[in-house]
């Protein structure tokens, strides 16, 4: 099982539940450190097999030193650590996506100022110059129906009323400051 290690360093008087207690022993602490390590999978007889110290020292340890409890303490951080990631992670996939998409739509809009859909030629009979439709009737059909259903998605129905929240910050914001991610 892939641990995530935290970068956040607690200052001196803060104190985690999954540090070594200040009664506890480094032989206790690091058999405890090997429980904790062992995710969902973490048992006390596991630890005794990997320590190959006395099973009624280590049992002794695990309920003297709260083994269960800190592991979950640290469960628990984990979770947040790998949510926190999570988020950064799909925010950066966001970021990506969109930059995909906004080089699709410049793609799509060279093609689209390039299409001619009326050309100029020439009467044979007056030789006087009109124009001629250069794509498919149906084809110019479909080009303004997606054209309205674009302006109607962006600006809503006429019978809608909506609102659209932008939000723009400059600068560092206090996380206590920043706004929720769904909003």
């Amino acid at each position: 099982m892939t641990q995530i290690i935290s970068a956040i360093t607690p200052t001196e008087s803060e104190h985690n539940a999954w540090d070594q207690l200040p009664e506890e022993s480094t032989k206790a602490f690091h058999s405890f450190a090997l429980f904790r390590d062992m995710g969902w999978e973490r048992r006390v007889g596991k630890v005794v097999n990997q320590c190959r110290k006395s099973p009624s020292l280590i049992y002794r340890w695990s309920a003297a030193y709260r083994w269960s409890e800190r592991a979950q303490e640290w469960d628990a951080f984990q979770d947040q650590l790998g949510q926190a990631q999570a988020v950064r992670t799909r925010m950066e996939m966001n970021k990506v996506t969109l930059t995909i998409a906004q080089t699709m739509q410049t793609k799509a809009m060279d093609g689209f100022l390039a299409l001619q859909t009326v050309r100029t030629v020439k009467d044979p009979i007056t030789n006087e110059e009109k124009l001629q439709l250069a794509i498919k009737p149906g084809d110019l059909l479909h080009i303004l129906e997606a054209a309205h259903r674009l302006s109607k998605d962006l600006l809503g129905k006429s019978d809608e009323d909506q609102v659209a929240k932008i939000e723009l910050i400059f600068g560092s914001v206090p996380p206590e400051e920043e706004p929720p991610l769904d909003a």
